[in-house]
């Protein structure tokens, strides 16, 4: 796929093939995350890689459940009450792999630099056929302490994106976007 391809179709892919990414796949897509762009040279990234069909379905089934209970934490989620007390809802999307980006607290940028990070994932996954979306449903849940600490997290590591990764099964067409705020001198007339 050809990047401008890419960047003008690209699309949060929620169906996916039931067939794995291979190990070095992946190991090629977090190479490529690594050569993302980073403040001041500090690469804090660091990546969790979920790739066990039955974990993932556990941890969706535990985030819904954990979301149920702890909603007045987050009450921007409260619109979404329908899918995750929907037990056919999947969390991860039924994907085979999750993939978990941490950013290092000790560096300013490790927001801005482990979104990059995501960026790089989803474009080059992208060239070889590998859909990803973004989910917001895990970013509390697998930043708690009790999870990283079981998945091997180092500490003063924050999350800072959860991908659900799979060979796409559909590539639905780009949405309408509106046209781009401009200020200053440079605004649209």
């Amino acid at each position: 796929m050809e990047l401008m391809d890419y960047l003008t179709t690209r699309r949060s892919i929620r169906r996916y093939q039931d067939r794995p990414i291979p190990t070095e796949g992946m190991e090629e897509l977090i190479r490529i995350a690594t050569l993302a762009p980073t403040g001041s040279g500090e690469q804090p990234w660091g990546f969790l890689v979920l790739d066990d069909k039955e974990e993932i379905d556990a941890l969706s089934e535990t985030i819904k459940g954990w979301l149920k209970e702890n909603l007045e934490q987050y009450p921007w989620l409260a619109r979404y009450e329908k899918w995750y007390t929907n037990p056919k809802f999947h969390v991860f999307n039924r994907a085979n792999t999750v993939l978990l980006i941490y950013g290092n607290t000790q560096s300013h940028w490790y927001v801005y630099d482990g979104t990059l990070a995501a960026s790089q994932v989803m474009a080059a996954g992208a060239e070889q056929g590998i859909g990803c979306c973004w989910i917001g449903f895990a970013q509390d849940f697998c930043n708690t302490p009790s999870f990283k600490q079981d998945h091997g997290v180092l500490p003063g590591y924050e999350l800072v994106a959860a991908l659900s990764m799979g060979y796409a099964e559909e590539h639905p067409k780009p949405p309408e976007r509106k046209p781009a705020v401009m200020f200053g001198e440079n605004k649209a007339k």
